[in-house]
């Protein structure tokens, strides 16, 4: 856990805020699945803030399906796709149909995304989101690295919104979809369906980093659309 960046909040509405700021490691995967949390004492002095204001920020996490506790143990990072207001069983998704109404879920969702972020992203959001799309470029023949590293910048746009809503469902919804999608990549050339989709997304991006919310939701939608037909979905 020693890679795993906390920051002191300020002091208006702390456990909150404490609960604010690991939801978005979560979201953003810079806190996995299987993570352990730091105690509450690490946490406090990490933070700057009471144990028993980690304690209310871990329980409201805990609430929220987002961290799992271990007894004797501590607390652990559990997937977005499991927070308990958020509830698709995986059987459920069994028809093409199912995968090209979350699609369309997607447009909704992700479109509007792009136009926040393109409000309201901060500096490190674009490094976030930047650097996520260079991880793309240089992966190797992977199938499963490159969908994880795509869902990874569908997250890092969707943190970019500053709104922690926005980005759980966007990543419950994804999340539901990597799978397929991985499968879908297997059946077509992977360099040059890579390469088209990597423009794709740059073209997101240059419109968020110049804060042209139009622009990125035209983007987005154009490239969830495209991204559709070449996988079949």
């Amino acid at each position: 856990m020693a890679d795993k960046v906390f920051e002191v909040v300020n002091r208006e509405g702390l456990p909150a805020q404490v609960a604010n700021f690991v939801r978005k490691q979560i979201v953003q995967g810079t806190l996995n699945p299987g993570d352990r949390l730091p105690t509450e004492r690490e946490m406090a002095l990490q933070h700057g803030v009471s144990r028993a204001v980690i304690r209310e920020a871990v329980a409201k996490l805990l609430h929220e399906g987002l961290v799992t506790s271990r007894q004797g143990v501590g607390a652990f990072v559990a997937s977005p796709a499991q927070a308990t207001s958020l509830v698709l069983d995986q059987k459920r998704l069994s028809q093409p149909q199912d995968f090209r109404q979350l699609y369309e879920l997607r447009l909704v969702l992700e479109g509007g995304a792009a136009e926040m972020a393109a409000h309201n992203c901060e500096p490190e959001d674009l490094v976030a989101i930047g650097n996520s799309i260079e991880a793309m470029e240089n992966v190797a023949e992977d199938h499963a690295a490159y969908v994880g590293l795509d869902i990874a910048f569908h997250r890092a746009v969707a943190a970019a919104t500053r709104n922690p809503f926005v980005a759980m469902f966007i990543s419950f919804v994804d999340l539901k979809l990597q799978e397929s999608i991985f499968v879908a990549l297997q059946k077509l050339d992977f360099r040059s369906t890579t390469a088209t989709s990597i423009r794709e997304h740059r073209v997101i991006y240059e419109a968020i980093k110049a804060r042209d919310p139009a622009g990125a939701a035209a983007a987005m939608r154009a490239h969830l659309q495209n991204s559709s037909r070449r996988l079949g979905i």
